[in-house]
């Protein structure tokens, strides 16, 4: 398999939140540091935290425009309002939250195992990734406690780039990156929008994880794929 691999693509770039990390859990563990703070109820905060999150997931589809930098600093102002904290203590929580993570319980269980059998087909593999809420300086913090850092060789996130998933700008930027034809790379996420859709615009072959779904689907006219389980990943590549 890994001649066949190597010779037809050449990278795999992976989303993090909801891809590789429980986003979810990130979210709770704020919720936490907050309620411990506040002496407050914490499902309560959790309620505020995941209004938050859709309130900017909603800020970032109706303003494509927006710059990472400002979708950043936005989406902090919509979660320190709904927390009825400011922005500093906002920003501190956060690092708080990332530093208590345990990062058992922050990995999806398919991840690891999947990315051992990857990092010995001689294909680069990197990072394709959105920032809200916090700097992508905090998520590769957490990627190299989690010991996730050493399957990749590439960090591509918005806040560094300029461009946030789906915007072409972003695929292609990592296509120039990793110095490989954007038909020759594969992206995995969660995100229908700016994982799969972005993926597809910009020549990217596709798959959409969703850990939820009962079945999984091969649309190889399409170059996409949805898996229920990351180390079905594996047998997509064969078949792409």
């Amino acid at each position: 398999m890994k001649a066949y691999t190597s010779e037809k693509y050449c990278s795999i770039s992976f989303d993090v939140w909801g891809t590789l990390i429980d986003l979810d859990y990130m979210l709770g563990r704020i919720a936490q540091v907050v309620a411990e703070k506040e002496g407050k109820d914490e499902n309560l905060y959790r309620v505020k935290v995941l209004d938050a999150y859709e309130r900017s997931k909603v800020l970032r589809r109706k303003n494509p425009g927006i710059t990472p930098v400002e979708l950043l600093d936005k989406s902090r102002e919509i979660m320190s309002e709904m927390l009825g904290i400011d922005v500093a203590t906002l920003n501190d929580v956060i690092e708080e939250a990332f530093s208590k993570t345990r990062v058992n319980d922050a990995v999806y269980q398919d991840v690891i195992p999947t990315l051992d059998v990857l990092s010995h087909l001689g294909l680069k593999i990197g990072i394709l990734g959105n920032v809200l809420f916090w700097p992508s300086r905090l998520t590769v913090s957490l990627l190299d406690r989690t010991g996730l850092s050493k399957y990749f060789s590439t960090y591509v996130f918005s806040d560094q780039v300029g461009f946030s998933k789906p915007d072409r700008e972003a695929f292609l930027k990592y296509a120039e990156i990793v110095g490989c034809e954007p038909e020759r790379i594969i992206h995995i996420g969660d995100n229908v929008v700016e994982d799969v859709g972005g993926a597809l615009s910009s020549g990217f072959n596709a798959v959409l994880i969703r850990r939820d779904f009962k079945d999984s689907i091969m649309v190889t006219p399409l170059r996409t794929a949805i898996i229920r389980d990351m180390r079905e990943l594996l047998e997509v590549i064969k078949q792409f």
